[in-house]
């Protein structure tokens, strides 16, 4: 049976002040009708279960993927509610075990909630593709093409073109190394080696190969692990977990990676920057949204929610006005935002 975990628990510091801990970008409606949540849970549709769909959140968001999952016709059950953040591996190791009591020969696919897919039948194809290598007991990411340096995103780098792993229609290559988000110096330097691809974070297994790893890599988190799911021992035992990404704690020491290259039209929104990239543009590369006035400005990006931000002569910068905060910079900094929101911390301002 397939089964799919949306990772919905970061506070999306990066997209600050549009995302605050109050009202994070999973929830908002950026670039459509529906949430980013929702929107994720409508691209799988028909591809699983709606009683086979798990979330994992952060418990200061439990109203609101309540709502979500009232509206949805999804299970409460299915939630884990993280009682602090600790990054992928902690939620993605608990459900795992979670579903592999369930089913042992479960196939999980494992989607962040902050991802655009503009090509959906391509994407779900990859998905049915993907679930077909880890039945051979594979672990399978999607390698997205990349189009310029970017710093904000992990790199895989794939052994060989030449050995490629061909099942059905779709080419897989075995994965090599994972880079963790570069700098802009060593990211031009990756793009030129076409074994590159950027880091989508969509994973797909059968649950018992993953829990094999899991205690094969760490062997004390599986014991607590399992501690949490036959005793429910969670708000006990969760700080006790890694506080590391799965990509760290397995994806770059296992040997069962495979590589599939996924055009699907794939965005993170996981930026400013990003955001910016999604949105219509004027004929000078401007996006205006809400009370904006502006002479002569670029490639600039502005967002108003309350008061009128005018603007004159502005050339790739990015304004954000909230009813909490304002934010001015460079486009090429945008990836810098989360260490403001750092800052905000250490100062004990509103975040």
């Amino acid at each position: 049976m397939n089964y799919v975990i949306i990772l919905a628990g970061g506070v999306g510091s990066r997209f600050w002040p549009l995302s605050s801990s109050s009202e994070p970008k999973q929830f908002l409606n950026l670039y459509s009708g529906r949430s980013m949540i929702e929107e994720t849970i409508d691209r799988i549709g028909g591809l699983f279960k709606k009683e086979n769909i798990y979330i994992a959140t952060n418990k200061l968001y439990s109203q609101k993927i309540r709502k979500v999952a009232l509206s949805n016709g999804l299970q409460k059950k299915n939630i884990l509610f993280e009682p602090q953040g600790r990054n992928t591996f902690a939620p993605i190791g608990i459900l795992s075990d979670k579903i592999n009591r369930i089913d042992p020969d479960a196939i999980i696919t494992v989607l962040p909630c902050d991802h655009i897919i503009s090509e959906r039948k391509v994407f779900l194809k990859l998905l049915k593709q993907a679930q077909d290598y880890a039945r051979q007991g594979e672990i399978v990411t999607l390698g997205i093409p990349p189009d310029r340096p970017e710093t904000g995103y992990g790199y895989i780098r794939i052994k060989s073109f030449k050995k490629e792993i061909r099942s059905k229609e779709i080419k897989g290559y075995r994965g090599d190394k994972f880079v963790e988000k570069p700098s802009l110096e060593a990211a031009k330097k990756l793009i030129k080696d076409k074994r590159y691809y950027w880091n989508a974070g969509i994973f797909i297994f059968k649950s018992s190969v993953m829990m094999y790893e899991i205690m094969h890599f760490l062997p004390q988190a599986h014991k607590i692990i399992e501690s949490i799911n036959s005793k429910n021992n969670l708000k006990k035992l969760w700080h006790k977990l890694p506080a590391v990404s799965i990509d760290y704690a397995i994806m770059e020491k296992t040997k069962r990676i495979i590589v599939l290259i996924a055009d699907c039209g794939w965005k993170d929104l996981g930026s400013l920057q990003a955001m910016s990239e999604i949105l219509k543009k004027d004929r000078n590369g401007n996006i205006f949204m809400g009370n904006c006035v502006d002479i002569g400005s670029t490639n600039t990006f502005v967002w108003s929610e309350n008061k009128v931000v005018g603007t004159l002569g502005l050339k790739n910068m990015i304004v954000i006005e909230t009813r909490d905060a304002v934010l001015i910079c460079p486009k090429v900094r945008a990836q810098e935002v989360k260490k403001l929101v750092q800052l905000l911390g250490r100062r004990s301002f509103k975040k």
